[in-house]
């Protein structure tokens, strides 16, 4: 990833290559884990419709808009064909599209944001790394739920203090702050919002898990920094 971001000509190419990737294995066993409990949502479809979005992404947020829409009339389409499905059609189809739009729209949004401003998307990677390493070495170990989050702000606030002296661009001064409590707030979301999606957090789903915190805040930071650009120009 480093190196796709480092790499000018690989922008946003290489990014979207990898996390097109990610996205397709993720929705793919959100299906799969489904089908433990009753058939019906499409596996290939949700890959295939997760991985396409980020690579949409390069060539803008109206191609990425009209591949959205496409995603769900090709969701029906797989869902009325497939003959062994135990829900009703539009669940069916609604479930294959929650599976390859939340994973492959977190993807897309990483994809768009690298495109807007470079250093925005290296803040947000950089945050969510943190998030994650601290969560990990901490919550796995802990007795309730909070402490991983907890410590993973924590890790944030110190980054973005680094941030914040440094002037990394787009932001000016003190605005990284709202970007970044934004960011503590939406990657726990994230992570519940993922267990959410599987019949069980417990449910065996790691290319999930490794995209699980950008699922809310990858979004907000695509939109928010794009609104922030505009206003700032």
């Amino acid at each position: 990833m480093a190196f796709a971001l480092w790499f000018h000509p690989l922008r946003p190419y290489g990014l979207a290559t990898l996390y097109a990737v990610v996205a397709g294995a993720a929705a793919m066993q959100v299906v799969d884990s489904w089908h433990s409990v009753r058939s019906g949502p499409d596996r290939w479809m949700a890959a295939l419709g997760a991985s396409t979005l980020p690579l949409l992404a390069t060539v803008g947020a109206a191609r990425l808009g009209a591949g959205l829409i496409g995603l769900v009339v090709v969701s029906l389409a797989a869902a009325a064909l497939r003959q062994d499905r135990e829900m009703p059609l539009l669940a069916a189809a609604g479930h294959t599209t929650l599976a390859a739009g939340l994973c492959g729209g977190a993807a897309a949004s990483l994809v768009l944001l690298a495109d807007y401003e470079i250093g925005a998307v290296i803040i947000l990677v950089l945050l969510v790394m943190v998030y994650d390493a601290s969560d990990y070495l901490i919550g796995s170990g802990a007795a309730n739920g909070f402490e991983g989050p907890i410590a993973g702000g924590l890790f944030m606030i110190a980054v973005t203090c680094l941030v914040a002296l440094a002037g990394v661009p787009p932001f000016r001064g003190a605005d990284v702050w709202t970007f970044a409590v934004l960011a503590m707030l939406a990657c726990p979301a994230g992570q519940y919002l993922a267990s959410a999606m599987l019949p069980s957090s417990a449910a065996r789903a790691p290319a999930l898990r490794r995209l699980d915190s950008m699922l809310v805040v990858a979004p907000a930071w695509a939109g928010l920094v794009g609104l922030y650009l505009q206003q700032n120009v």
